[in-house]
């Protein structure tokens, strides 16, 4: 909460929203409610995970999301599903020529570590003695941001590549470009565009050595949800 109120300090700056993902806090909850206001003049976004209840409640600006699931990392981040597909033109627009995930976004993990994004091991700097303006200005901090779907291997041949979004934290690890940027298809991809088919990622062999360059067997071992049937969607915007 004395993070929160703090908000009101980034009105000045060029951002224009702010996601705040925690664990779920009743009283966290009663002051968005009795606050959302004078928080802050930015659109706000609050995920709350890890709720015996679901729901969400929006005020003008903020929006507050409580969720039962909760967020996990590394499982939690990075995948790719039918049900993430993003049906808007500003999103579809924007992914045609930047980076889905990663264009113009700035993170802070839970350690205080700026980054692209939480889950990507590259720091630049933590907020304790850095700057957010100075972390963006960081030589390496944009270099993921231009980079479309158009570049990455199997993404590009993939009908879904505007609508979905990339993950640059979890790759298959096959890949760089010439400028040294992983240009590999998300680890946490199960769809295959050359035979339209959806499989369960963590089972495939071919992912198992990235799988286990990340760390990541035992949270699958413990999270690894059945695999269900993906109908078609409709892919018109």
């Amino acid at each position: 909460i004395n993070l929160i109120s703090k908000l009101n300090l980034l009105n000045d700056s060029s951002i224009n929203e702010v996601s705040v993902v925690v664990n779920y806090d009743l009283q966290l909850v009663k002051f968005v409610r009795e606050n959302h206001y004078k928080i802050s003049n930015k659109f706000l976004h609050f995920v709350l995970h890890s709720s015996n209840k679901q729901g969400f409640e929006s005020f003008d600006h903020v929006h507050l999301s409580i969720i039962k699931n909760k967020i996990n990392i590394p499982l939690s981040c990075g995948l790719i599903d039918l049900k993430n597909i993003n049906l808007n033109r500003n999103f579809y627009l924007e992914a045609k020529q930047h980076n889905s995930c990663l264009h113009k976004k700035i993170a802070v993990d839970i350690e205080g570590n700026i980054k692209n994004c939480p889950s990507m091991s590259q720091s630049f700097g933590n907020i304790s003695d850095t700057t957010l303006e100075n972390a963006l200005n960081h030589s390496e901090f944009k270099k993921y941001w231009n980079l479309t779907r158009d570049s990455i291997e199997v993404c590009k041949d993939c009908e879904f590549r505007y609508i979905c979004t990339d993950c640059r934290a979890y790759t298959e690890q096959t890949t760089v470009n010439k400028e040294r940027l992983d240009t590999s298809k998300p680890l946490k991809c199960g769809y295959n565009p050359y035979t339209g088919g959806w499989e369960e990622w963590s089972t495939n062999p071919l992912k198992q050595k990235a799988i286990q360059y990340y760390g990541m067997q035992d949270f699958i071992k413990k999270s690894i949800e059945k695999f269900s049937y993906h109908p078609t969607i409709n892919k018109q915007l």
